[in-house]
C-alpha cells in the first residue's frame, strides 16, 4: 500500500497567519495537496503537532484524509525530519510519499510522474533536483526499505537533523529532475511568505544538473559517518563525512553536499580554509534569487 502524508506541523510563522487554511480560490491551500496526494494514495494521513490541531484540519480536509498522526516528541530531532520520521516509523506501508501541505500548485500528474520513475528504477527513496542542484527535499517517496536506519537516524541526529537525512540514509537514491516531473515548475514549489502566492520563488530549471541522478551504497555513508561521531570516533566520522560530500560535489548535488560540508565543519571544530570554501561554492550555486537568498534546510 502507498501512504500520502501531508506534513502540516508548522506554525506559519513567517507567512503572518495560518497558511494550511488561508484560502486559495475559495478552498483551504493545504485541501490543494490533499487533493492531489489522495489521487495516488490508499491512505492519506496529516502530519500535526497535537490532537486538537488535527482534528480542527481533518474537519475542513474531509474526505481527501484519513486521518492524522501526531508528531513524536521522543524522536530526538525537530522539524521536517520529526515529521517524516515519525510518520514511517508509526504508519507502516509499504510505500509512502511525503508532501508539505503548503505547496499551492501541486497536482496529481506531477506526484504519480515521481512516483512512477522511483519505482522503475527500484530505489529506496526519491526527491526533485533542480538545475542549481537544489532539492525539493520535503517531498519524498520512500520505501519500507527507506526504514532499515531510521531508528539510528531518530537516535542519534538530534538538533543536527534535516530532512536531507532520511535520503543520506537510504542504499538506493534518485532524485529526479523537475523537467521530467512536473508540468509547471510552480508544482514542486511551496509557500513560507503571502507574497509568494502572487511571486513564487521558482529555482532555475537549466543549469549544472541536467537529467535524473542516481545513487547507491551497500551501505550510506551518512549512517556510518554519524555512528562514529555519536561513538566519539571523531576521525573516522570525519573521514566519511568528507568522502560524502565529495560524492555529491562531484554529482552537482549542491543542496545534499552543503549538509554534508556542514557536518564537516562541525566535526573540524575549527577554521579549514578548503572546507570554509567548499561551503561558500554551495551557497553561491543554490542563490538563486537575488532579492531573496536561497539556502535550503
Amino acid at each position: 500500500m502507498l501512504y500520502g502524508v501531508l506534513l502540516a506541523g508548522g506554525s506559519s510563522e513567517r507567512f503572518g497567519e495560518d497558511k494550511y487554511l488561508w484560502r486559495v480560490e475559495g478552498r483551504p491551500l493545504i485541501s490543494i495537496a490533499a487533493s492531489a496526494v489522495r489521487d495516488i494514495s490508499d491512505k492519506v494521513y496529516l502530519l500535526v503537532r497535537d490532537r486538537e490541531r488535527g482534528s480542527q484540519l481533518l474537519k475542513e480536509l474531509s474526505p481527501h484524509i484519513d486521518g492524522f498522526i501526531i508528531d513524536d516528541f521522543s524522536i530526538n530531532c525537530s522539524g521536517p525530519l520529526r515529521g517524516i520520521l515519525t510518520a514511517l516509523i508509526h504508519a507502516e506501508a509499504d510505500e509512502y510519499v511525503i508532501v508539505p501541505g503548503d505547496m499551492p500548485w501541486i497536482d496529481q500528474e506531477s506526484l504519480g510522474r515521481l512516483i512512477d520513475i522511483c519505482r522503475s528504477l527500484n530505489v529506496d527513496c526519491g526527491s526533485v533536483i533542480w538545475g542549481n542542484g537544489a532539492l525539493s527535499s520535503t517531498i519524498q517517496y520512500l520505501t519500507k526499505n527507506a526504514r532499515r536506519y531510521l531508528d539510528v537516524v531518530a537516535k542519534l541526529r538530534g538538533i543536527y537533523g534535516r530532512a536531507t537525512d532520511t535520503l543520506r540514509s537510504c542504499n538506493r537514491i534518485l532524485l529526479a529532475h523537475v523537467k521530467n516531473v512536473v508540468n509547471d515548475p510552480k508544482n514542486f514549489i511551496g509557500v513560507n511568505f503571502r507574497e509568494e502566492l502572487v511571486n513564487p520563488q521558482v529555482p532555475p530549471i537549466d543549469g549544472v544538473v541536467k537529467d535524473n541522478v542516481r545513487i547507491e551504497h551497500p551501505i550510506p555513508y551518512f549512517i556510518d559517518a554519524i555512528t562514529a561521531e555519536n561513538s566519539q570516533k571523531i576521525d573516522e566520522a570525519l573521514r566519511i563525512y568528507r568522502f560524502e560530500a565529495e560524492e555529491y560535489l562531484s554529482l552537482n548535488i549542491y543542496h545534499l553536499a552543503l549538509h554534508t560540508l556542514i557536518d564537516v565543519k562541525r566535526c573540524l571544530n575549527r577554521e579549514d580554509v578548503e572546507i570554509d570554501g567548499s561551503i561558500q561554492k554551495c551557497v553561491n550555486e543554490l542563490r538563486w534569487n537575488k532579492v531573496k537568498r536561497y539556502i535550503p534546510r
